[in-house]
């Protein structure tokens, strides 16, 4: 019986996959790291918003934008010729980066964050996409997978 392509090791189909993963990630990040930065209301500068919401605003939306560019550089990376040979690796990094998500899209859902509009869809999303990304990780780092 034939493996589908996507659980075949090391195939495209699995690469592009999570290609395509992390830019989602990244993208649901940096949208959630505007929403919480560029608040309305708040005022024009960082300064007055971290005064309001006693910097966990700002906190919060300067770590998930930075999780959002390391998503993008790692995703970019994985299909890249050098970042193809090490898919144990990037399975690794995925596994780890979808846990973050978790935590992030638990936290966002749960009211933990100071976010307003578009919270629950975003948290959704993000639990979604670590859900994925761990799958996918996980799958990448069975044995047999390079």
């Amino acid at each position: 019986m034939q493996e589908g392509r996507l659980q075949q090791p090391n195939s495209p189909d699995r690469r592009l996959f999570g290609f395509a993963l992390g830019i989602a990630g990244a993208m649901l990040d940096f949208y959630s790291a505007y929403l919480l930065l560029a608040r309305p209301g708040m005022g024009t500068n960082g300064m007055e918003a971290a005064s309001h919401n006693g910097g966990a605003a700002v906190v919060w939306g300067a770590g998930i934008a930075a999780l959002g560019t390391i998503l993008a550089i790692t995703a970019i990376w994985s299909i890249l010729p050098m970042g193809m040979h090490s898919m144990k690796d990037n399975g690794a990094l995925m596994v780890v980066y979808g846990a973050v998500m978790l935590f992030v899209g638990a936290s966002m859902y749960s009211g933990i964050t100071s976010m307003a509009q578009g919270a629950t869809f975003l948290a959704v999303g993000m639990l979604t996409v670590g859900v994925l990304m761990v799958a996918n990780g996980l799958m990448m780092l069975r044995p047999g997978s390079m």
